[in-house]
């Protein structure tokens, strides 16, 4: 008889995954909720964290979480100037991964007046892991480039479509006014290097 409440106490220490549907059809398959914010929840599952806004959640699972659109609101209109106060200091940081699979504000994260390189990316990309030392290697190096990096998760995310990516690795070269100087497509350091010293020239 001694079993059976161990039994229980045992199940009821796990935490169990669940899935999420957005009202446009995308998919989180088991996905843990680590936090709820005002606005949104942040999800978790073994293939990356993700944050997706109420507005995109149907309306039970609003409710589940107590949304609020006022409160919702007001909290996103802070998450924006924090942001804005976030890019500008940020100038120091040499690497950031600013998105997983969702949508981004690249002008956020543009380095001002520095170059800004934009690395699209993926963990299972054979070539992605090829090039990725070589960034992060030039980075660190030169104080005037900053590397922003974007982990496209999977071909079906928001950011892919917002930046039609085809093919990855993909590097966008900003130069020091936000300005957009090339792009390389796969394995071609020298190309990217190239770009960079063309976005340095620009002023």
């Amino acid at each position: 008889m001694k079993v059976l409440p161990f039994l229980i106490l045992v199940s009821t220490t796990v935490a169990l995954a669940d899935d999420f549907k957005t009202v446009i059809g995308k998919e989180y398959k088991n996905a843990t909720v680590s936090r709820v914010e005002p606005d949104g929840i942040v999800l978790k599952s073994k293939s990356g964290i993700w944050k997706v806004y109420f507005a995109e959640l149907p309306k039970e699972v609003q409710e589940r979480f107590h949304y609020n659109a006022g409160i919702a609101s007001a909290y996103s209109a802070q998450q924006a100037v924090n942001q804005t106060t976030m890019a500008v200091a940020r100038r120091g940081q040499p690497i950031e991964v600013i998105s997983h699979g969702a949508q981004v504000d690249i002008n956020q994260h543009l380095a001002p007046g520095n170059v800004t390189v934009v690395d699209f990316y993926a963990d299972w990309c054979g070539p992605c892991r090829q090039l990725s030392p070589s960034l992060e290697q030039m980075a660190r190096s030169d104080p005037e480039i900053a590397l922003r990096k974007i982990d496209i998760v999977n071909w079906r995310t928001a950011v892919v479509q917002q930046f039609n990516i085809h093919s990855i690795p993909q590097v966008n070269v900003y130069d020091r006014s936000g300005r957009l100087v090339g792009t390389v497509v796969g394995v071609d350091f020298e190309k990217v290097k190239s770009y960079v010293a063309q976005a340095k020239s620009n002023g």
